[in-house]
């Protein structure tokens, strides 16, 4: 009886730190029944941080792709700008007469031929 009451004074006044760093903790009943839980609950953890990290690149990809999407099609629109104002009549004609060409502007309104 005197050795347990030993013991219980010992517990209370080693303190948690002093017994998790002397290696009881993991030696005690509680931890030794419920070691499958406990490597459970870790490999747990490790799925969740690793899933976490994996999510995190996904969305700095999609970001970046975002972002490149809006540049090509500022890209695009750039180009269309220039492409409607480079064939337009009024530009094709003086390209044709700097070249030197003779074609020229149709004045006569088209009609069609009936048999």
């Amino acid at each position: 009886m005197n050795e347990e009451n030993q013991d219980k004074k010992r517990k209370k006044k080693d303190g948690f730190f002093y017994t998790l760093m002397g290696g009881r903790l993991f030696a005690s009943e509680l931890v030794t029944k419920n070691v499958a839980l406990f490597a459970l609950i870790v490999l747990y953890s490790f799925i969740y941080v690793s899933s976490r990290y994996e999510y995190e690149r996904e969305l700095k990809e999609i970001d970046r792709l975002r972002h490149r999407k809006e540049m090509l099609k500022n890209n695009l629109l750039t180009q269309k700008s220039e492409f409607t104002s480079k064939t337009r009549q009024t530009e094709i004609e003086k390209m044709l007469r700097e070249k030197g060409s003779d074609i020229e502007r149709v004045t006569q309104p088209m009609y069609e031929i009936k048999k």
